[in-house]
């Protein structure tokens, strides 16, 4: 029996567009002033549709030797422009921090932080 990835992610596409709401992901960029200084500002990468969930408590995976925290998880379709340390925004203008993320095949599963280096 073969797996039909199209239709899998089709399925997560169907699943996101009944319970998924808007997020904005912002990266961050540096300048320097002419004296060296460096400013960091937060520049938008895009939005995409995913669905938030708040964990209970604080979850903590064990990865490669490493313990990772998180307040939240997002679970989005394949190919999203996200990266660790961007953020996160939802409509009301909060956010939260990608420490982690998850790939599947037919979704990703991002993990969140409300903490900036968080791991």
């Amino acid at each position: 029996m073969s797996v039909n990835l199209d239709a899998m992610k089709a399925d997560t596409g169907d699943i996101l567009a009944d319970w998924g709401e808007s997020l904005t992901v912002k990266r961050a960029t540096v300048s320097y002033s002419g004296s060296g200084t460096p400013t960091e500002s937060w520049a938008t990468q895009g939005t995409f549709t995913g669905e938030w969930q708040p964990t209970s408590g604080k979850t903590e995976r064990n990865e490669a030797g490493r313990q990772i925290k998180s307040d939240a998880q997002v679970m989005c379709a394949v190919d999203e422009d996200v990266e660790i340390a961007d953020r996160i925004y939802r409509a009301d203008d909060t956010y939260m921090i990608i420490n982690y993320i998850k790939f599947y095949e037919d979704h990703w599963t991002i993990y969140l932080t409300r903490t900036e280096g968080s791991e």
